[in-house]
């Protein structure tokens, strides 16, 4: 099966926006670390859980557009509405993993691991916010 450009066009406006809220993120706690050093970590596990999050975030979304990319080519609406309750069954799950490994990983920060899973919904409601005040 051979992506569509809006796949690819939606998946890589999403990865770059996910990219710059997560930098965003580390900026924040990086200042809050300055500002309360003993309450706000700024170490490694910020780090490594920002860069966790955020690929789970582009890879969740990923598979979510693939997914609807092969549905909207089957034609029998039972299978087609199976295959995209199949896929956000698993996708759900996984995020679901990685939210438990946030928490019981100590070498992640459970902040940074998680807060990255929304970027990708924050961003589609954005653009369609913006695109809906230009029309």
């Amino acid at each position: 099966m051979k992506l569509q450009k809006a796949v690819k066009d939606e998946t890589l406006f999403v990865a770059l926006g996910s990219v710059i809220l997560t930098v965003l993120m580390v900026i924040v706690f990086f200042a809050l670390n300055r500002a309360f050093p003993d309450k706000v970590p700024m170490d490694a596990s910020v780090l490594i859980g920002a860069i966790g999050g955020c690929a789970v975030a582009v890879g969740n979304f990923f598979f979510m557009a693939l997914t609807v990319q092969k549905v909207a080519g089957i034609e029998n609406y039972e299978q087609a509405y199976r295959s995209m309750q199949i896929s956000y069954r698993y996708r759900t799950f996984l995020q679901l993993i990685w939210c438990v490994l946030c928490m019981v990983l100590k070498f992640i920060n459970p902040v940074a691991g998680m807060l990255p899973l929304l970027w990708p919904s924050l961003l589609i409601k954005g653009k369609g916010i913006i695109s809906g005040v230009k029309n």
